[in-house]
């Protein structure tokens, strides 16, 4: 009689670094600590704000967010996270890894999912010690706010002409950044956690991409859907 041997049930990490390419760990309160030890600076992280369309890659989909996040950056044109050196598939940190990263376990979610419920750090407790700081961040929200863009974009769709006050709002964010490094000497690889992503980058999210006319001017340009250009092909 042959006997069959079941395949073996993982129990702990492979070291695959599959995780760590799907995107960043969001930061928890608990994760503090390793901003006050100096495991994490400033320019290691950035803030994704109330509103934004991200990727959740726990359920692999696109969604908007109702809260603030700060991750750790990720590589450049990727979701690969910062600290992983991809040649070894080693974590850089990993002694001093952040709670999302510790609990994640791909053979089984539900540690990660309990995880992931517990309260996030925000920019509040790491800007609360400056009043100029603070005060800017909270000015940046309010002008800035994602909500109050989607409201100007649904109405711009209705026939609203409000793409004047869309740019108005893109060089505002746009013109704070130098301002905080020339007038404040803020280094710029701070930007990204205090004002979150340029809104340039980000109001893809709409459906618009934001160009530039001769003058250097920004011009907002619609996306062309894909079926349209389908369309278009077919004619």
């Amino acid at each position: 009689m042959e006997i069959v041997t079941p395949a073996a049930i993982q129990t702990q990490c492979k070291r695959c670094g599959e995780c760590c390419r799907k995107g960043s760990p969001t930061l928890h309160v608990k994760d503090s600590n390793l901003i006050k030890n100096k495991t994490l600076t400033y320019a290691d992280l950035y803030t994704i704000r109330k509103g934004e369309l991200v990727y959740n890659n726990i359920e692999d989909e696109l969604i908007t967010i109702d809260i603030e996040l700060i991750k750790i950056k990720e590589k450049e044109g990727s979701r690969v996270c910062f600290y992983l050196k991809e040649e070894t598939n080693e974590c850089t940190i990993y002694e001093n890894r952040p709670v999302q990263c510790r609990a994640f376990e791909c053979w089984n979610t539900d540690k990660l999912l309990e995880a992931f419920a517990e309260e996030k750090i925000s920019r509040e407790p790491l800007v609360e010690g400056d009043k100029t700081i603070r005060q800017i961040v909270e000015e940046h929200d309010e002008k800035c706010s994602y909500l109050i863009l989607k409201e100007l974009f649904a109405r711009i769709q209705k026939g609203d002409d409000l793409v004047a006050s869309v740019l108005d709002i893109l060089r505002y964010d746009t013109q704070i950044r130098p301002f905080l490094r020339e007038k404040l000497g803020i280094p710029e690889d701070f930007m990204p956690l205090l004002l979150g992503r340029p809104l340039v980058d980000t109001i893809i999210m709409f459906g618009y991409v934001v160009e530039h006319d001769e003058d250097g001017n920004y011009i907002l340009k619609a996306i062309e859907k894909k079926e349209n250009k389908e369309e278009k092909k077919e004619e």
